[in-house]
């Protein structure tokens, strides 16, 4: 016997018990087919039985026409509901179909066969739905309770139609009308080339800023939705903590490194250079003759370019002028390399930039920077001029550092210890910037410090 609650609406008795005998034959249980001929009994019918299946005839005693399904649609929104008319209007029977009507059948067409079918198609229509219904909530509590943020975008103008909690805590939003119909382009410093899923794109970090004009470090993941006409999923992963971690742990890479290098140069100047100091004047008393007088002064020579030598590399490993600012140190730096002869380097500073400018800025990773670029640049570049300018673009200071020589295929160069230094500086210190070159046309670095 079929377990299938089923309503009859109807106000033609004699119908209704027609209906109830068949459905009785077809092995419906007959204390589950429950009768009422008015919408109104109906209502006070459910608070008692709720129905698999309804059997509506949409001219009834209290109500009339599309309404009748109208009304009863409403208190039943679960229920699947076959219309059942004596009037063969096609037009009438398209428009409760397409409300939402599980069928529209004639009473003078009715037969058990088409019946069971029809209640049978409204049961597996009903699974169907609740099955659905279920999926949907499901997805929607994923959506909506992820611990990471989520959104959904129009395809075609990268528009927030909606985001979930996460999404709403990220962008610092108190509700989700303040990111609705907002770009999400707008909230990234720079408008990235390539948001899709492959591995680069979720790969690389952009900087969002949230509503409070907060940054923060992420990953963009964005795949098009299959279900959905001009839809995208957004999948968003905050990586400040992680880069807060990392730049404090490069930090103290890069202070231990310093503490390594203070701590060589002052065995360098303060042992083995004066050792050798001491050694050049204790060479200078030996007594000479014609003999050994050439010997001497080859002695002599050797051990004042050692001792020359000896200071330059401690210098590079401390230098000094440091102590007295970064410009300082910069013109220093500049006097030496120009008093080497055979390259002239100029360094100009731009106003309004002062010795205040770089109080944010890691000062001696800076230093190490211009120093591997410039020493690149006496080694390899058979440059005649270096040129150094300081300037501001916008809000960040910029050094530019370019050369006359010989250059080279930025494309094909491989990286060697001193690019890789430049580059792992640059990163730990955030300095932005890059190295341009083609051959013949010289080198040009250029660095972008955030102010």
């Amino acid at each position: 016997m079929e377990e299938v609650k089923i309503l009859i609406v109807e106000d033609d008795a004699s119908f209704a018990s027609l209906l109830q005998n068949q459905l009785a034959i077809l092995g419906y249980n007959p204390y589950d087919l429950v009768h009422v001929d008015n919408l109104a009994e109906a209502q006070e019918v459910k608070s008692e039985f709720e129905p698999d299946v309804i059997l509506l005839d949409l001219n009834i005693r209290d109500s009339f026409g599309i309404e009748t399904y109208e009304k009863l649609s409403t208190v039943f929104s679960e229920a699947p509901i076959v219309v059942l008319s004596g009037m063969d209007d096609r037009n009438l029977a398209m428009r409760i179909v397409a409300q939402g009507a599980q069928d529209y059948l004639l009473k003078n067409e009715i037969n058990g066969g088409a019946l069971d079918k029809t209640i049978k198609y409204g049961m597996l229509r009903k699974t169907f739905q609740a099955r659905l219904s279920d999926s949907e909530r499901k997805y929607k509590d994923l959506f909506y309770n992820s611990p990471l943020p989520m959104l959904q975008l129009v395809a075609s103008t990268h528009e927030i139609s909606f985001g979930n909690q996460a999404a709403l805590d990220l962008f610092e939003a108190k509700d989700p009308l303040a990111l609705i119909g907002r770009k999400l382009t707008d909230f990234l410093e720079a408008t990235p080339t390539n948001l899709t899923d492959d591995t680069a794109a979720m790969q690389e970090i952009h900087n969002l800023t949230t509503l409070n004009h907060d940054v923060r470090a992420v990953t963009i993941t964005i795949k098009a939705l299959t279900e959905v006409k001009d839809a995208e999923i957004c999948l968003i992963v905050d990586k400040t903590a992680e880069q807060l971690f990392e730049q404090r742990k490069y930090e103290i890479i890069a202070q231990a490194e310093e503490g390594e290098k203070k701590k060589i140069a002052r065995e360098l100047h303060d042992g083995i250079g004066q050792q050798l100091v001491l050694l050049n004047l204790l060479l200078q008393n030996v007594p000479t003759n014609e003999e050994n007088e050439a010997s001497l002064e080859n002695i002599r020579q050797l051990l004042q370019s050692s001792i020359q030598e000896l200071r330059e590399l401690a210098y590079n490993l401390l230098p000094p002028a440091l102590d007295k600012g970064f410009l300082n140190a910069l013109e220093r730096f500049a006097y030496r390399v120009n008093a080497l002869g055979g390259v002239v380097f100029n360094l100009k500073v731009n106003n309004p930039i002062t010795e205040e400018s770089f109080e944010h800025v890691d000062r001696f990773n800076l230093y190490r920077i211009v120093q591997e670029v410039i020493n690149n640049a006496l080694k390899h570049a058979k440059a005649s001029e270096i040129n150094m300018i300081l300037s501001m673009e916008d809000t960040n200071l910029v050094m530019l550092i370019q050369d006359n020589g010989i250059g080279f295929n930025a494309h094909d160069i491989n990286e060697g210890l001193g690019l890789q230094n430049i580059k792992y500086r640059m990163k730990i210190t955030g300095i932005r910037g890059g190295i341009s070159s083609e051959p013949g046309k010289g080198v040009s670095v250029k660095l972008i410090l955030a102010s």
